[in-house]
């Protein structure tokens, strides 16, 4: 529905208004104002990414439709649990709450990070910082900045890196894999094969020692001191 048309209906509101039906309708009627507001600014749009925080609860996803009362959102996983993925589910989200709420809207592009902790001992710095480095910009995404510091008994490194909001399925994964190969954390056939064998392990890294049963030891039964 067109901007000019809903601003028709604003006389109609005015009306149910007057016949003391504005608080059976009030969420119909804060719907309709809402869809005026965004047809007008034109900040929320068909196609961004958005995220809406309400009462607690984050809502997060990919605009599909604007409707007059509902807002159709298809579902991306948000924090550690599917990033940026989509979920597959439709999410009908009334549209007063785009404009009651913060809602975050995502540009074309997103910066994003990728962080590892590396044990001791600790290998060449140089090696890890160019590993990481290396495997942000073999995945095709913009290197900002790659980072080493010192966090208790472990080194961490990061590497800031810019994506596409389209694009962005679980980057961060696939930057890890590539960099803990590189800087030889682990091998290239890490995960175990079907015969039960075990993957290449980081070099120097020590073998654990097998453990040995514990030895039984039996007492004859006529060793057994008897009780009375």
């Amino acid at each position: 529905m067109e901007v000019a048309s809903l601003i028709a209906l604003l006389p109609l509101l005015s009306v149910f208004s007057s016949l003391g039906l504005s608080f059976v309708f009030k969420d119909y009627i804060a719907d309709l104002i809402a869809t005026v507001v965004i047809k007008k600014t034109k900040d929320i749009k068909i196609g961004n990414r958005i995220k809406i925080t309400s009462g607690g609860s984050v809502t997060k996803g990919d605009i599909m439709d604007i409707g007059l009362l509902r807002t159709t959102v298809m579902e991306v996983g948000d924090g550690e649990r599917l990033p940026s993925v989509r979920t597959g589910r439709l999410i009908k989200v009334p549209n007063y709450m785009l404009i009651n709420n913060p809602v975050m809207i995502y540009g074309d592009t997103i910066i994003d990070e990728v962080v590892s902790y590396i044990p001791r001992p600790y290998p060449d710095t140089q090696l890890l910082v160019e590993s990481m480095r290396n495997a942000i910009i073999n995945n095709g995404h913009g290197l900002i900045e790659v980072g080493l510091y010192q966090k208790e008994d472990r080194l961490v490194i990061h590497g800031v890196f810019e994506v596409k909001t389209s694009e962005m399925g679980d980057e961060r994964s696939k930057i890890l894999k590539e960099f803990l190969i590189r800087s030889k954390q682990i091998g290239s056939e890490a995960t175990p094969a079907a015969d039960g064998s075990q993957g290449q392990k980081p070099a120097g890294a020590q073998q654990p020692e097998p453990l040995l049963p514990e030895p039984k030891v039996t007492i004859p039964l006529q060793n057994i001191e008897r009780q009375d």
